[in-house]
């Protein structure tokens, strides 16, 4: 006969509702009060109208042992739970159509830290049009999240083996990497964000997500206008592949939780690229950017454009002077860009500064800041948004090359950047000056 399992939901009071059901078992005799079963000794036999439209032949309930429900009871005849859950976690990427010129979509997975099992992969198998259901029932979610989650197609994922179904204890470690990848990769390729965050589940056996929750941000800031076509590219992902481990290292932790370096240059310029594309308002998320600016070259402005221009020139100023904010790939074919619209950090550097001086003192920003400019994308883009663009390319590809060549212990802290930026470009305050001079002499002397 098929007998029914209750147990109190208040373990106090066994004998008092509300019953939540425990199992469903098969044996050949009925249970009396005072009966064991493997959840505990039976203490009522509630009344049919409980059980007997579930096709089974008597609900009991039972003083419920706690323990006993991390074992199997041979009885039961609902379904064996297995014995370990394919967990997972992931974050949406932008990087689901074909990039621009000979580049090819990404196709994947492609393991980015393999001694963790972090990849980049097409996760949209396991998305079904049920998969989210729960939330989306009584408007729990807006449609525009509700149509981000079911549209996860590329995404930074890490999965795992544990135990339990619930949580083990190891989802803080398991976002920290994800953290670490999507920040990390937002440097070497800045998109457009999905509204739906960290995803995380259980892989059904049938390879369909079991959801257990999610993140959500609101509707965010827009990028600038060159990365609104920028997508996830092989080479981006090659790239994060190279330099995520140095990257990672810049957040180590003791066990005590503390940081075990500091590195505070390196971090903050991070952290204040990453949070000014969460901002509407141009000043608010510009100062943020401007910070991260002198977080990695300076606080002084003629020592930070010298550097800028070394650090970019491979320690020729002129070079760097002539560097383009675009690179190969970032703008597309259809578009034929006029030559004075690629700009240069020579061109949009000095104007960073000038608006910066201007809204950190309070001061009106000049109106030519604020209407259109020559842009690759035609004459809609104001100028505030092509200094946009070239701040965060500053920013990103500073951080970047700094991961790659393994100069992470330059920039321990601001004496360190300070030692660097003297005993490598030679470029304290004073030879900055000297060598702005210089480049401003080989300009006004026609070179190009």
């Amino acid at each position: 006969m098929k007998i029914k399992i209750y147990a109190s939901v208040n373990e106090d009071s066994p004998t008092v509702g509300p019953f939540k059901t425990i199992d469903i078992i098969e044996r050949a005799s009925a249970y009396q009060v005072g009966d064991m079963t493997h959840y505990g000794a039976a203490v009522l036999l509630p009344p049919s109208v409980m059980w007997l439209n579930d096709g089974v032949d008597q609900g009991v309930v039972v003083k419920l042992h706690s323990a006993s429900l991390e074992t199997w009871c041979e009885e039961s005849i609902m379904e064996k739970p297995p014995t370990s859950y394919n967990k997972i976690q992931f974050f949406p990427i932008s990087g689901a159509r074909a990039a621009w010129d000979e580049e090819s979509p990404l196709v994947g997975p492609y393991q980015i830290l393999p001694s963790e099992n972090l990849s980049i992969e097409n996760v949209s198998h396991l998305i079904t049009p049920n998969t989210f259901s729960l939330w989306k029932t009584g408007c729990h979610i807006s449609k525009d999240t509700a149509d981000s989650l079911d549209s996860v197609k590329f995404a930074i994922v890490h999965r795992r083996s544990s135990p339990s179904q619930g949580d083990d204890g190891l989802e803080t470690s398991s976002t920290f990497l994800i953290d670490c990848a999507g920040s990390c990769l937002a440097l070497i390729r800045p998109t457009r964000r999905s509204r739906a965050m960290h995803i995380r589940g259980v892989v059904k056996a049938d390879g369909t997500l079991d959801p257990q929750g999610f993140s959500a941000r609101d509707e965010n800031a827009d990028v600038p206008e060159i990365q609104k076509l920028f997508v996830v590219r092989e080479r981006d992902v090659q790239l994060l592949t190279a330099v995520l481990p140095e990257f990672i290292e810049l957040y180590q932790k003791d066990q005590n939780g503390k940081m075990l370096d500091d590195y505070e240059p390196l971090r903050m310029a991070i952290q204040l690229y990453g949070e000014g594309y969460s901002l509407s308002y141009w000043k608010a998320r510009n100062i943020l950017w401007w910070s991260a600016i002198e977080a990695l070259y300076g606080s002084s402005e003629g020592a930070a454009m010298a550097r800028i221009y070394s650090f970019f020139g491979n320690k020729v100023l002129l070079d760097g002077y002539n560097c383009s904010i675009y690179e190969k790939g970032d703008i597309p074919t259809c578009f034929f860009p006029s030559t004075d619209s690629l700009h240069t950090l020579g061109k949009m550097v000095p104007l960073i500064y000038e608006v910066r001086n201007a809204s950190a003192h309070g001061q009106k920003v000049p109106d030519s800041h604020f209407v259109p400019v020559a842009h690759p994308f035609g004459q809609g883009v104001v100028g505030l948004d092509a200094l946009a663009e070239a701040a965060t390319f500053v920013i990103r590809k500073t951080v970047i090359e700094i991961l790659k060549r393994g100069l992470r212990g330059n920039f321990k802290d601001r004496a360190a950047r300070e030692d660097f930026w003297l005993y490598q470009h030679g470029l304290d305050k004073k030879q900055s000056s000297k060598r702005l001079r210089e480049l401003e002499d080989l300009l006004a002397a026609g070179h190009p």
